[in-house]
């Protein structure tokens, strides 16, 4: 639906009983000569102010910040941290942000006119004349499930927030206070339990998977109810979870199961595929993606800040690099058969007159993006604004959901959990022999034969599955598992530097060093992306300048982990994620944020960042 972007500011057509009030819950829209009973009186104009709640997707508070950016630091995704806290999106990184980072108030107030939007919308649509037709039962749809995404993000961030489903108006309360997570989430749940029936599949709609659509209904209303049944930090610092969990477990595995039977997709063949799709901007019906923001050139940030570096020079393609890289942890924990692997990471970047060059240890960058592949060079001056778009759910999410809902409802897994998490790493393994596949797809999903052993499995394989999508810290908040997690990574990657250094050690067997030689076609040939050599590789110009002309050139990888000047680890191992320094893991993280100071002050006490060590 790469058209919305051109009604960013139609809802001032919508907007004519708001009121303009620098609140958290209002909108700065102006008003307009047309009336809300007009706008919704014909399915065009209401298609038109649905759009402009799509239209908030294109703000640079979703395409560089709430998509990526406000989602790192977990075990998948990290961001570069400073030496010292800087006000910055990497003090969201780190878990130091204070109340006066402007990145908070960006996606806050970004966030509410967002769900502002949508609440007008609704109003209209149940309002008109029209209501109860097919194409106004779609777009109430949309709009509840618009909404509902926005207060997923916000509690994912904010934990409890002001919620409101209905639109602001002069005379109304706007200091509104917190709601608890599980009355929004409930309520939320079952808004879009009550319109999903009535909506319509991608295949049946004008932009397909572009547009909200029944299959991502039934996959978010999933989602939802796994944070519902999951635990979440409370103010006091402590993780819990509400003692009717395993009722919102059933609730997911149900509509996974309905998706299933009613309209199964099929995961497309190639994993890699997917990502080709988006840089090519082709938008593919009843196959892996349900749902992704859509973005026409000169919007969107995907490949700019969150994809694979390409150096800005005189080629055609502009400049991009990775704000989020992927930890050395996460690379190495593939299975060098997985498909997903180079895939997902990638180890080489372009230089600005586009030479594969080698990354450093700590830049390993997302490859499912790559400003390269769009099917015309974005220019020579190209940054931001490259209309890839976002995807914002697949159908193994679905799949994996499923597996991990059944798991929990049964003290175990069952024929319905194996199968789902048998068909994502059958996909992974495309392409090894009958024998391997066996191995690595049967044999491995049927030896986890306990709730503790299948869960685990299924943390490690949406991690691989969904790495660079930026999902990661959501699962990890909900699983409970965010401490321990960095705590981990954290000790592995100090680990992974003294043995690379020593040469001994659990991970000795990795590589110190990337061997590699540069191709006539500027690409680069790696001797061991994934292990140590074991004899010395036959080195270009080694000794002298112009010896083995067909020998190896070297790059730093795990010793980059280790800082011989101090003897221990690496600043990247240390300051990434400052603000939690429990190596045992058993500390909850403090992943809710604070509160803008602005909209402190501008609730009139209502609000506060009382609780979560901030007061």
């Amino acid at each position: 639906m790469k058209t919305y972007s051109k009604y960013i500011l139609l809802l001032a057509a919508v907007c004519l009983s708001t009121v303009s009030c620098k609140k958290f819950l209002t909108t700065d829209d102006s008003a307009s000569d047309f009336t809300q009973e007009y706008i919704f009186s014909n399915q065009s104009d209401a298609s038109k102010a649905v759009y402009s709640v799509y239209a908030l997707f294109n703000q640079d508070a979703f395409t560089s910040r709430l998509s990526n950016n406000f989602t790192g630091n977990s075990d998948v995704e990290v961001g570069g941290v400073g030496a010292s806290p800087d006000n910055s999106r990497r003090d969201i990184w780190s878990f130091e942000a204070t109340d006066a980072n402007n990145d908070l108030r960006t996606v806050w107030n970004n966030a509410y006119s967002a769900i502002n939007r949508a609440n007008l919308c609704e109003e209209g649509l149940m309002q008109s004349s029209l209501a109860e037709t097919p194409g106004f039962q779609q777009l109430l749809g949309e709009v509840k499930t618009l909404r509902a995404y926005w207060y997923y993000a916000l509690m994912n961030h904010w934990g409890d927030v002001p919620f409101s489903h209905k639109p602001t108006r002069a005379g109304d309360n706007f200091y509104l206070p917190r709601t608890g997570r599980d009355t929004i989430l409930t309520f939320l749940i079952d808004d879009l339990i009550e319109i999903e029936p009535k909506m319509m599949w991608a295949d049946q709609l004008d932009y397909g998977i572009e547009r909200i659509n029944r299959e991502y209904v039934m996959g978010m209303i999933a989602k939802l109810a796994l944070m519902r049944g999951g635990y979440w930090l409370y103010p006091d610092n402590q993780m819990r979870r509400k003692d009717d969990y395993l009722k919102y477990y059933k609730i997911a595995s149900d509509y996974c199961q309905k998706l299933e039977t009613l309209k199964p997709h099929i995961l497309t063949p190639s994993f890699a595929q997917i990502f080709e799709n988006e840089n090519k901007y082709k938008v593919v019906n009843n196959e892996d993606v349900l749902f992704e923001v859509a973005f026409q050139p000169g919007f969107g940030d995907v490949a700019w800040c969150n994809g694979v570096r390409v150096d800005g020079g005189d080629h055609p393609y502009g400049a991009g690099s990775n704000y989020l890289s992927l930890t050395p942890t996460y690379y190495h924990s593939f299975d060098t058969l997985d498909t997903r692997l180079e895939a997902t990471c990638s180890i080489i970047y372009y230089d600005k007159f586009l030479q594969q060059t080698p990354t450093a240890v700590t830049s390993i960058a997302p490859n499912k993006w790559n400003r390269l592949k769009v099917p015309t060079p974005l220019g020579s001056a190209s940054a931001k604004g490259t209309g890839i778009n976002w995807p914002m759910m697949r159908y193994s999410d679905v799949l994996l959901m499923l597996a991990e809902a059944e798991n929990e409802l049964n003290n175990g897994p069952n024929s319905i959990a194996t199968a789902a998490l048998k068909r994502v790493r059958t996909r992974a393994f495309a392409g090894v022999s009958s024998t391997v596949m066996t191995e690595k797809v049967d044999t491995y999903v049927n030896n986890l034969t306990t709730k503790e052993a299948f869960f685990n499995a299924i943390v490690n394989e949406r991690a691989w599955e969904f790495g660079g999508e930026c999902i990661r810290k959501y699962d990890l908040e909900r699983w409970n598992l965010y401490g321990e997690k960095v705590a981990e990574t954290r000790n592995a990657l100090k680990q992974m530097g003294e043995d690379a250094n020593a040469g001994v050690g659990a991970y000795s067997d990795l590589p110190d060093y990337l061997y590699y030689k540069i191709n006539s076609d500027r690409t680069v040939t790696f001797l061991n992306r994934y292990k140590k050599i074991a004899q010395p590789a036959n080195m270009k110009d080694v000794p002298n300048k112009g010896d083995n002309p067909e020998g190896y050139l070297k790059a730093t990888w795990l010793k980059g982990l280790y800082d011989t000047k101090t003897s221990g680890p690496a600043s990247y191992v240390l300051v990434s994620w400052r603000g939690y320094q429990d190596d045992t893991g058993q500390a909850p993280l403090r992943y809710i944020l604070p509160v803008h100071s602005s909209v402190i002050s501008g609730s009139l006490g209502v609000i506060n960042n009382s609780g979560y060590g901030y007061d």
